[in-house]
Protein backbone atom coordinates (compact mmCIF):
# COMPACT_ATOMS: atom_id res chain seq x y z
CA UNK A 1 0.00 0.00 0.00
CA UNK A 2 2.89 2.37 0.76
CA UNK A 3 4.22 1.72 -2.77
CA UNK A 4 0.99 3.02 -4.32
CA UNK A 5 0.98 6.04 -2.01
CA UNK A 6 4.59 6.89 -2.93
CA UNK A 7 3.96 6.38 -6.65
CA UNK A 8 1.10 8.90 -6.48
CA UNK A 9 3.66 11.58 -5.55
CA UNK A 10 6.15 10.67 -8.29
CA UNK A 11 5.34 13.71 -10.45
CA UNK A 12 5.85 16.09 -7.54
CA UNK A 13 9.22 14.59 -6.63
CA UNK A 14 10.34 14.58 -10.27
CA UNK A 15 9.22 18.19 -10.69
CA UNK A 16 11.28 19.26 -7.69
CA UNK A 17 14.35 17.47 -9.03
CA UNK A 18 13.98 18.82 -12.59
CA UNK A 19 13.76 22.40 -11.32
CA UNK A 20 16.64 21.87 -8.95
CA UNK A 21 19.03 19.95 -11.22
CA UNK A 22 17.97 21.34 -14.62
CA UNK A 23 18.71 17.89 -16.09
CA UNK A 24 15.73 15.72 -17.11
CA UNK A 25 17.63 12.43 -17.27
CA UNK A 26 19.35 12.91 -13.91
CA UNK A 27 16.06 14.00 -12.34
CA UNK A 28 14.39 10.85 -13.66
CA UNK A 29 17.18 8.66 -12.26
CA UNK A 30 17.04 10.31 -8.84
CA UNK A 31 13.22 10.14 -8.80
CA UNK A 32 13.40 6.39 -9.39
CA UNK A 33 16.06 6.06 -6.68
CA UNK A 34 13.97 8.11 -4.22
CA UNK A 35 10.91 5.93 -4.84
CA UNK A 36 13.01 2.79 -4.51
CA UNK A 37 14.49 3.95 -1.21
CA UNK A 38 11.07 4.96 0.06
CA UNK A 39 9.65 1.56 -0.88
CA UNK A 40 12.51 -0.24 0.84
CA UNK A 41 12.12 1.91 3.95
CA UNK A 42 8.32 1.88 3.76
CA UNK A 43 8.07 -0.23 6.88
CA UNK A 44 10.06 2.43 8.73
CA UNK A 45 7.81 5.28 7.61
CA UNK A 46 5.79 6.24 10.67
CA UNK A 47 3.53 8.71 8.92
CA UNK A 48 4.78 11.70 10.93
CA UNK A 49 5.48 13.60 7.71
CA UNK A 50 3.26 13.64 4.66
CA UNK A 51 4.36 11.20 1.94
CA UNK A 52 5.19 14.01 -0.52
CA UNK A 53 7.36 15.74 2.09
CA UNK A 54 9.13 12.53 3.04
CA UNK A 55 9.77 11.64 -0.61
CA UNK A 56 10.96 15.17 -1.38
CA UNK A 57 13.38 15.00 1.55
CA UNK A 58 14.77 11.70 0.22
CA UNK A 59 15.09 13.25 -3.27
CA UNK A 60 16.85 16.36 -1.92
CA UNK A 61 19.31 14.18 -0.02
CA UNK A 62 20.00 12.25 -3.22
CA UNK A 63 20.57 15.54 -5.08
CA UNK A 64 22.99 16.71 -2.36
CA UNK A 65 24.83 13.39 -2.55
CA UNK A 66 25.05 13.78 -6.33
CA UNK A 67 26.56 17.28 -6.00
CA UNK A 68 29.06 16.10 -3.38
CA UNK A 69 30.11 13.24 -5.66
CA UNK A 70 30.49 15.59 -8.63
CA UNK A 71 32.55 18.03 -6.57
CA UNK A 72 34.98 15.26 -5.55
CA UNK A 73 35.22 13.68 -9.01
CA UNK A 74 38.27 14.87 -10.94
CA UNK A 75 37.63 16.31 -14.37
CA UNK A 76 39.09 13.92 -16.93
CA UNK A 77 39.70 15.31 -20.37
CA UNK A 78 42.01 14.68 -23.25
CA UNK A 79 44.77 17.17 -23.96
CA UNK A 80 42.82 18.46 -26.94
CA UNK A 81 39.88 19.28 -24.65
CA UNK A 82 41.92 20.87 -21.84
CA UNK A 83 42.05 24.30 -23.46
CA UNK A 84 38.32 24.17 -24.22
CA UNK A 85 37.51 23.25 -20.60
CA UNK A 86 39.76 25.96 -19.19
CA UNK A 87 38.01 28.64 -21.20
CA UNK A 88 34.48 27.36 -20.65
CA UNK A 89 32.74 29.79 -18.27
CA UNK A 90 29.67 27.56 -18.18
CA UNK A 91 31.50 24.92 -16.11
CA UNK A 92 32.30 27.45 -13.39
CA UNK A 93 28.79 28.90 -13.60
CA UNK A 94 27.27 25.42 -13.21
CA UNK A 95 29.42 24.67 -10.18
CA UNK A 96 28.46 27.99 -8.58
CA UNK A 97 24.77 27.33 -9.27
CA UNK A 98 25.02 23.88 -7.72
CA UNK A 99 26.84 25.23 -4.67
CA UNK A 100 24.28 28.02 -4.20
CA UNK A 101 21.38 25.58 -4.64
CA UNK A 102 22.84 23.27 -2.02
CA UNK A 103 23.29 26.22 0.35
CA UNK A 104 19.73 27.43 -0.18
CA UNK A 105 18.38 23.91 0.29
CA UNK A 106 20.23 23.63 3.59
CA UNK A 107 18.46 26.83 4.72
CA UNK A 108 15.11 25.48 3.49
CA UNK A 109 15.71 22.29 5.45
CA UNK A 110 15.88 24.37 8.66
CA UNK A 111 12.35 25.76 8.17
CA UNK A 112 9.43 24.35 10.17
CA UNK A 113 7.82 21.41 8.35
CA UNK A 114 4.72 23.16 6.96
CA UNK A 115 6.73 26.19 5.81
CA UNK A 116 9.32 23.89 4.22
CA UNK A 117 6.58 21.96 2.42
CA UNK A 118 5.01 25.17 1.11
CA UNK A 119 8.31 26.67 -0.10
CA UNK A 120 9.40 23.44 -1.81
CA UNK A 121 5.99 22.88 -3.36
CA UNK A 122 5.74 26.42 -4.69
CA UNK A 123 9.28 27.13 -5.87
CA UNK A 124 10.54 23.69 -6.84
CA UNK A 125 7.40 21.78 -7.81
CA UNK A 126 5.64 24.84 -9.24
CA UNK A 127 2.42 24.31 -7.29
CA UNK A 128 -0.06 27.14 -6.84
CA UNK A 129 -1.74 28.20 -3.61
CA UNK A 130 -4.75 25.90 -4.11
CA UNK A 131 -2.48 22.88 -4.70
CA UNK A 132 -0.34 23.76 -1.69
CA UNK A 133 -3.52 24.06 0.37
CA UNK A 134 -4.53 20.54 -0.69
CA UNK A 135 -1.05 19.25 0.16
CA UNK A 136 -1.09 20.91 3.59
CA UNK A 137 -4.79 20.15 4.16
CA UNK A 138 -5.67 23.78 4.85
CA UNK A 139 -7.48 26.64 3.11
CA UNK A 140 -5.83 28.46 0.17
CA UNK A 141 -5.68 31.64 2.28
CA UNK A 142 -3.84 29.75 5.03
CA UNK A 143 -1.51 28.21 2.43
CA UNK A 144 -0.61 31.73 1.25
CA UNK A 145 0.15 32.76 4.84
CA UNK A 146 2.27 29.66 5.47
CA UNK A 147 4.18 30.24 2.21
CA UNK A 148 4.69 33.95 2.98
CA UNK A 149 5.97 33.19 6.50
CA UNK A 150 8.20 30.42 5.16
CA UNK A 151 9.74 32.74 2.58
CA UNK A 152 10.23 35.46 5.21
CA UNK A 153 11.97 32.96 7.51
CA UNK A 154 14.12 31.74 4.60
CA UNK A 155 15.11 35.31 3.73
CA UNK A 156 16.03 36.02 7.37
CA UNK A 157 18.10 32.83 7.54
CA UNK A 158 19.93 33.65 4.31
CA UNK A 159 20.58 37.25 5.42
CA UNK A 160 22.01 36.00 8.72
CA UNK A 161 24.42 33.52 7.10
CA UNK A 162 25.11 34.93 3.65
CA UNK A 163 26.24 38.13 2.03
CA UNK A 164 24.14 38.68 -1.08
CA UNK A 165 25.15 41.06 -3.86
CA UNK A 166 23.46 40.39 -7.18
CA UNK A 167 25.74 42.88 -8.96
CA UNK A 168 28.64 40.56 -8.15
CA UNK A 169 29.35 37.62 -10.53
CA UNK A 170 29.35 35.41 -7.41
CA UNK A 171 26.23 36.81 -5.72
CA UNK A 172 26.34 34.78 -2.53
CA UNK A 173 29.16 34.27 -0.07
CA UNK A 174 28.99 32.86 3.41
CA UNK A 175 29.56 35.42 6.12
CA UNK A 176 32.71 34.92 8.08
CA UNK A 177 31.83 34.31 11.73
CA UNK A 178 34.39 35.38 14.30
Amino acid sequence: MADECFAAHRATVRGVLVRLLKDEALAEDLTQEALLRATRAGQGWRGEARPATWLTAIALNLARDHWRTQARRPVLAGLDQAEELASDDRVEESLLEAEMSACILSHIARLPERARQAVLAHHFAGLGHAEIAALLECSPANARVILHRGLAALKASLEADCRLDFADPVPCERCERD
